[in-house]
């Protein structure tokens, strides 16, 4: 088994909101304002306002997250993106990715499982791939990297 990088994606977010649901937890949601992605033979955008990022966020700040939106690849082709995800980091990396500030994305695990569901023709091996990604927050947005389990 061995991994090769499929697609990096770059996102817009819109402001974040909380959902206090328990004194364990709080739901967040931060949803897409735009981006892009590209990878060997696929590239596009972030299809704006078509999802966003659903962190379950636990006391301590650690926690699992959902993703959902649309790719338009430059084709014009949609594709569907869904990702699970977890997240740890110790406190005050926490503390700034609230606040939007800069952060060593080595100071922090963001690892997730994304699913791609895509028309036939030239992306509908998308369908067919098992995927592993990491992902980084930066004060713009996020940076996902994908890599296919070959």
């Amino acid at each position: 088994m061995r991994l090769e990088l499929a697609l990096e994606m770059r996102l817009s977010l819109g402001p974040r909101m909380h959902i206090p649901v328990s004194e364990q937890y709080t739901r967040g949601a931060v949803l897409v304002e735009g981006g892009t992605f590209s990878g060997p033979g696929i590239s596009g955008t972030i299809v704006p306002g078509s999802g966003g990022d659903f962190p379950l966020v636990y006391s301590d700040g650690n926690g699992r997250f959902e993703s959902q939106y649309l790719l338009k690849t430059d084709d014009g082709a949609f594709i569907l993106k869904r990702s699970t995800g977890v997240r740890q980091a110790p406190p005050e990396a926490v503390a700034k990715l609230l606040a939007r500030e800069p952060v060593d994305p080595s100071s922090y695990y963001m690892r997730m499982t994304p699913r791609f569901e895509a028309p036939a023709g030239p992306y509908e091996w998308l369908n067919r791939t098992i995927f592993v990604g990491v992902g980084q927050r930066n004060p713009e947005g996020s940076l996902f990297r994908f890599w296919k389990v070959v």
